[in-house]
């Protein structure tokens, strides 16, 4: 890592630029806020010149430092607002939308985005690019798919904040659509905490015979999950593919969530 700034960064330069932007992210992704040592420990950089970006963001509300630690200022979020409207991305199907071709493109399956319906009782279908594969996962936009026994919904239950999926896993009815349909609580309990720990869920023909789902979690500015992507095809097709298809599908909801304002910490 570079230990202190060029030249042509004090002077401001595209380099100091770069900085400042990289500075304002890292701030954007802990909403705590972070010390000035942690800032120059991530970046490599000297903090009395990390003190001075800091102090010039400061003038002009783009940051704010309190009990120690730097956080994003007013002026930053109406930044992030104003770049959000322009750009058309604080829709969440315009946002998901490139992503959802590059990734029905790149291998060949559907690709969907599916929010929570209102009630809580279903997954819908937001937005859809088909395969043009002759066979292949049809989806029309609208369709509403159980929660329980679809990727996109286990994508819920394992992201969404308490008390909903305790609530959904204690009462609801559990039916199955297939052979294959999970309906046993504790089975579907087991799912859902692998789904939280690896990041995505997958489903072998349980909401439609032969069909095989992907989905991973999008989530919002405020790190709250908003959708799922879900990749969908043939059994067949899918299965020999998962490992490679569950990182496309990550990729592709990271991707989303990014546009919509989201930065892990």
């Amino acid at each position: 890592m570079d230990g202190g700034f060029t030249p042509s960064e004090q002077r401001g330069g595209p380099r100091s630029v770069a900085r400042v932007l990289d500075l304002v992210a890292r701030l954007a992704a802990v909403p705590e806020g972070l010390t000035l040592a942690a800032l120059a420990s991530a970046m490599g950089a000297p903090k009395t010149s990390l003190l001075g970006l800091l102090r010039g963001l400061a003038a002009e509300g783009y940051a704010v430092q309190q009990e120690a630690r730097w956080r994003l200022g007013p002026e930053a979020v109406g930044l992030a607002r104003a770049i959000l409207s322009a750009a058309g991305d604080g829709d969440l199907t315009a946002a998901a939308r490139p992503s959802l071709e590059s990734l029905a493109s790149a291998v060949g399956e559907t690709a969907m985005l599916a929010v929570l319906a209102p009630d809580r009782r279903a997954m819908v279908y937001a937005d859809k690019v088909e395969s043009r594969t002759a066979l292949r996962f049809a989806a029309t936009v609208g369709d509403a798919r159980p929660i329980h026994c679809t990727a996109s919904g286990r994508v819920m239950l394992a992201f969404l904040p308490p008390p909903w999926p305790a609530e959904f896993l204690r009462t609801a009815r559990l039916t199955a659509l297939s052979p294959t349909s999970v309906t046993d609580r504790r089975a579907l309990r087991r799912i859902v905490a692998e789904t939280r720990e690896q990041g995505f869920a997958v489903t072998l023909g349980e909401a439609t015979e032969g069909v095989a789902g992907l989905a991973a979690p999008i989530f919002g500015a405020r790190g709250e999950v908003v959708a799922a992507i879900v990749l969908a095809g043939p059994i067949a097709r899918v299965e020999p593919r998962l490992p490679l298809l569950s990182r496309r599908v990550r990729e592709a909801a990271a991707q989303i969530s990014r546009r919509l304002g989201h930065r892990p910490s």
